[in-house]
């Protein structure tokens, strides 16, 4: 029985080393390009100047920011006008049917006499 073992084995090697094929190896591929260096070298400064299109921010949909007309000292100035007046917080929510009474929309501004 033991002879049956050793032949069935020994059938099986030489069924998968025939079956066993090696890859053929052609060598480094040899590139043949009609531009010369110089060119490829323009080309690539060219591209890096360019807008990358794969940033993050490119398929999201956000605008890039725009110039602002109004000075700093405008915005400041705009902003604290704002926080002081009297209906800052007023909201239509509060209000019967959504609306924010007329009386309450054109309050003069109070302007804190204690700065």
């Amino acid at each position: 029985m033991k002879k049956i073992q050793i032949a069935q084995g020994a059938f099986l090697a030489l069924l998968f080393a025939s079956n066993a094929q090696a890859e053929i190896y052609d060598g480094v591929l040899q590139s043949s390009s009609v531009r010369s260096r110089a060119d490829v070298d323009a080309e690539a400064a060219a591209v890096a100047k360019k807008e990358n299109p794969y940033r993050d921010s490119a398929s999201s949909g956000v605008a890039a920011p725009l110039g602002y007309s109004k000075s700093r000292d405008a915005v400041h100035a705009e902003a604290v006008k704002e926080a002081h007046s009297a209906n800052q917080n007023l909201t239509g929510k509060a209000y019967y049917r959504d609306a924010i009474p007329s009386q309450y929309l054109n309050q003069p501004q109070q302007v804190n006499a204690a700065k």
